[in-house]
C-alpha cells in the first residue's frame, strides 16, 4: 500500500495544477492547449469549476481561450 501511495505522489508531480492552467490560458491558446491535453477528467472538472467562478471578472481574451478549451473537451 505504501508503494502505491509513493507512486501516486511521484505521478502527481507531473500533473498540471490549477494555477499553471490559468497562467497558460493567460499566456495564449497554444500554451493552454498543450497543458490542457495533459489534464485528466477530474482535473478538467476542477479547472472548469474554478474558471466558471472567475468568468465574470476575466478579460475577454481569456474567456475566449477558455471557451475554446471547453469546446475542445466536449468534442474529444
Amino acid at each position: 500500500m505504501i508503494s502505491r501511495i509513493k507512486a501516486g505522489k511521484r505521478r502527481s508531480k507531473n500533473n498540471p495544477v490549477d494555477l499553471e492552467m490559468i497562467k497558460a490560458i493567460q499566456d495564449g491558446s497554444r500554451e493552454a492547449l498543450k497543458l490542457f491535453n495533459r489534464l485528466t477528467e477530474k482535473q478538467y472538472q476542477k479547472v472548469k469549476k474554478l474558471m466558471t467562478a472567475l468568468e465574470p471578472i476575466l478579460p475577454e481574451e481569456t474567456k475566449t481561450i477558455w471557451k475554446f478549451l471547453e469546446i475542445t473537451h466536449e468534442l474529444a
